[in-house]
């Protein structure tokens, strides 16, 4: 499972194709996160890896076994060129 662990805002500016967005700084990010399988692999990342990573570390002291970091976060991504999705702006 790809989780984008930014805030709406940043998500919405552009973010990976098919990532879900559990925003780190929200009341219920914890939960959210612990709510996924132990047995999935999570791949996550932010704008430059340092939420994602504190994430992973979260994860990995809760018994997830595996869980990736993108490097360099969304920023090296479309550095790199790689694809991603705007959300429809919606009045």
């Amino acid at each position: 499972v790809l989780i984008d662990v930014r805030t709406p805002e940043e998500y919405d500016l552009g973010h990976i194709p098919n990532a879900l967005n559990y925003d780190f700084y929200s009341d219920t990010f914890q939960s959210k996160i612990l709510n996924l399988s132990k047995n999935e692999s999570v791949i996550l990342y932010c704008r430059t890896n340092n939420r994602s990573n504190k994430t992973a570390k979260i994860l990995k002291e809760k018994g997830f076994k595996e869980i990736f970091v993108i490097e360099g976060g969304i920023t090296e991504w479309v550095k790199n060129g790689n694809d991603i999705n705007y959300t429809a702006y919606s009045d």
